[in-house]
């Protein structure tokens, strides 16, 4: 009889491990698509708008689509004498548990706004954001690839174990 449990502890652990590695590859992909929609309404009120970097910042805050990005909360919303807003973009950026291609979109994001005239900058976030939705479309093949099989294999060794334990 306890083999019989143990085998199903095995079964159901590896199940829940495929769907656990299976679940952080669609964050990431989750985290790429809001890093797309942040760069289209960074473009938004940078370029149309005409928004200085604080109340992009406050803008981005307020959007739910952003809610996963949760660095923009760490970001301020006002000037401060002696702060650096790029430093504080950065350390807030690399506080986050993002990949590096991410974390590194994301920083030449933050260096980029407030910088030069709002075309320019337009122009770069917009090459920006071709980027990442390049990594988007990576990261969301990757998702639909390799999840399944994590899943598969999870569950796999998860039976194999079973049947080594009865």
């Amino acid at each position: 009889m306890i083999r019989v449990f143990a085998a199903a502890a095995f079964v159901a652990a590896g199940a829940v491990t495929g769907s656990a590695l299976a679940s952080k590859l669609r964050r990431e992909q989750r985290i790429c698509a809001a890093i797309c929609s942040l760069f289209s309404r960074t473009a938004f009120l940078v370029g149309y708008r005409g928004d200085d970097v604080y109340s992009v910042c406050s803008e981005l805050r307020r959007d739910i689509e952003l809610a996963p990005l949760t660095f923009l909360n760490e970001l301020p919303e006002t000037y401060s004498s002696g702060a650096d807003f790029r430093d504080i973009w950065r350390s807030s950026v690399t506080s986050q548990s993002f990949g590096a291609e991410e974390t590194e979109l994301l920083i030449r994001l933050g260096s980029i706004i407030g910088r030069s005239d709002s075309a320019s900058q337009c122009e770069t976030i917009d090459q920006l954001g071709k980027r990442a939705a390049e990594l988007e479309k990576r990261r969301a093949d990757t998702s639909r690839q390799k999840g399944r099989l994590y899943r598969s294999v999870g569950l796999l060794l998860g039976v194999i174990s079973a049947i080594l334990v009865i």
